[in-house]
């Protein structure tokens, strides 16, 4: 499908901005193009401090929370911590269970099983809990639409502190304090922390509250702050920024032992970056959850015992295999159905399949809005139950058109740009009905269109390994902070061919009539073919370095081409 190119215009603050922080004018536009227009800001993001970091009671009530977990400890209560089975939710947990360690209690944790339990509280969780004679739960990553459960946790002798980063609910909990950033002003650099960076302030909080300053200890944590904040794709910009980044340097002291084997077994190079966090470690970490249980991972990120941290780490990475190759013959099969033509005149695409692995239709969603440009939602139907992943592409809110059919739903939660439910299966054809309905009144075909959003255009001559190298500083990127795209034109095409598992990448040879540029273009093995020897291109990319037998040269990472005009 064509996209559609979107420029951002030439500010007349780079000349003033690059003077003043003698940075160079394409560094200085990229700023302005992430909304970073003053030199205080700039100086934040490219030298990112932990003493950046807001103070932590600046979140509501974490003070409160802070206050009442001392005095369980104070009481000698029972303490467990009550963790979301995502890398986000996992990390958090762990990054309490330390603290709260640390500081002398004996907490519990309890981490539901995605499928038997469902996500967050449940009543028949909040039971067994009370049962075991807990007398305060601290929720990470979760808790914040958990109106009925926590008021049960009372009526049973319980109380719950939230910590959780998710919208908050009308309803007001009747919770011993809520810790969650999105009380805080629209402006605030932490507002958009995950719910593992959710966890590291509140550890800060519970720190300084107990009067003991240990800044080595705090630090240690970060690498888990890191993983849950890359994992959860929050935006990485402002207090996540400065997260991601010393958590990354922590995490590549390699001092944990479980991420350390994690690493080794999963192929990583000694500089662990935020790609090898996203495509390689977390899905290792998240796979646990989506097949088997979610302890594997905590128990890997908390073990000190280097023979457990080995076994675990081989056992993670097994199962991220087996998640591959379920994952593999769901994609064949969704794929099989869908053609570029079939596209064109459909708002949505909704498929289900009989057996298709709950853990594993999100990811294969995700891979067709990717392709195709469209909301996807994919179910996977065992015996008289589908269980649906939605997924959808900026601009385009795929909770509210799921919630315009929530009365078919027996669970159903979410957000704009994921959700997921459960459904009996005889409601299937009304949903299906319903929901390409609504799609076709709410979604605007221009919506559809995917879009590249452009930093600048530049000439030939300034791509170089030099500019390559200096763009580094804009690393780590992720949501709000994407890796810089260029525009170059009139580049002949040279050379073409196919490479890697299955033809999958398209490796291109262009030439400006001086110099060869080589372009690597990931997933686009499909354009083979389409692309005609010595015609010109307009190319959009991003430019990169890269390092083979050795040797280090300049190259571009194609995200478009397109025909250049004559």
């Amino acid at each position: 499908m064509r996209k559609k190119w979107l420029i951002h215009p030439e500010s007349q603050l780079v000349r003033q901005l690059a003077d003043e922080l003698n940075i160079s004018a394409i560094t200085a536009q990229i700023l302005i193009n992430r909304g970073i227009n003053n030199p205080a800001q700039a100086q934040v993001f490219l030298q990112p401090k932990l003493i950046n970091l807001s103070d932590p009671f600046e979140i509501p009530n974490i003070k409160q929370a802070a206050e009442r977990v001392l005095l369980a400890k104070e009481r000698g209560e029972k303490v467990l911590i009550f963790g979301d089975y995502d890398v986000d939710g996992v990390t958090g947990t762990a990054i309490l269970l330390q603290t709260l360690k640390f500081l002398g209690l004996a907490p519990l944790h309890y981490i539901p099983h995605r499928y038997d339990e469902g996500y967050s509280l449940s009543l028949e969780a909040v039971e067994k809990i009370a049962a075991d004679g807990v007398k305060l739960i601290i929720t990470v990553d979760c808790g914040t639409s958990n109106f009925t459960e926590i008021t049960r946790a009372r009526e049973l002798g319980m109380e719950v502190v939230v910590t959780d980063h998710h919208n908050l609910s009308r309803q007001v909990l009747p919770a011993a304090a809520i810790v969650n950033p999105k009380f805080m002003a629209q402006d605030h650099p932490a507002r958009n922390l995950a719910g593992a960076g959710v966890a590291f302030k509140f550890a800060w909080a519970l720190l300084r509250t107990a009067g003991i300053k240990e800044s080595a200890f705090l630090a240690s944590l970060l690498d888990l702050a890191a993983l849950g904040t890359i994992a959860d794709i929050v935006p990485l910009a402002e207090e996540n920024r400065i997260i991601a980044v010393r958590g990354l340097a922590q995490l590549n002291q390699r001092q944990r032992v479980g991420l350390r084997h994690l690493s080794d077994v999963a192929g990583l190079p000694e500089r662990v970056t935020v790609e090898h966090v996203s495509f390689s470690l977390a899905p290792r970490i998240n796979a646990a959850g989506r097949l088997e249980h979610a302890n594997k991972a905590l128990e890997l990120m908390l073990t000190a015992d280097e023979s457990q941290a080995q076994e675990l780490a081989g056992e993670l990475n097994s199962i991220n295999i087996k998640r591959q190759d379920i994952g593999s013959g769901i994609k064949s099969a969704v794929f099989g159905q869908l053609t570029d033509h079939i596209m064109e005149d459909e708002p949505l695409i909704v498929l289900s399949g009989d057996n298709w692995h709950p853990g594993v239709i999100g990811i294969v969603a995700s891979q067709v809005v990717d392709r195709f440009s469209r909301p996807t939602i994919l179910i996977g139907v065992y015996d008289e139950v589908g269980r649906g992943s939605a997924r959808s592409l900026a601009g385009i809110n795929i909770y509210n058109l799921l919630n315009s059919c929530s009365d078919l739903f027996e669970t159903f939660g979410g957000h704009a740009g994921a959700a997921g439910f459960e459904i009996k299966t005889d409601k299937l054809t009304e949903l299906t009905s319903r929901l390409k309905e609504a799609a076709q009144i709410s979604l605007a075909p221009e919506a559809l269109i995917p879009k590249l959003m452009i930093d600048m255009e530049l000439p030939t001559q300034t791509l170089t390994l030099t500019l390559a190298k200096k763009l580094e500083i804009f690393a780590p990127h992720g949501e709000g902070n994407p890796q810089p795209l260029f525009l170059s034109r009139q580049l002949r095409l040279i050379d073409q061919r196919t490479v890697g598992r299955d033809n999958r990448h398209l490796k291109l040879k262009l030439s400006d009539g001086i110099a060869h540029l080589d372009t690597i273009g990931f997933d686009c093995g499909h354009l083979a073919g389409q692309l005609v020897a010595n015609a010109c291109y307009d190319v959009v990319y991003r430019l990169e370095s890269n390092e083979w037998n050795g040797f280090e040269n300049v190259q571009l990472n194609l995200a478009d081409i397109r025909e250049a005009k004559s």
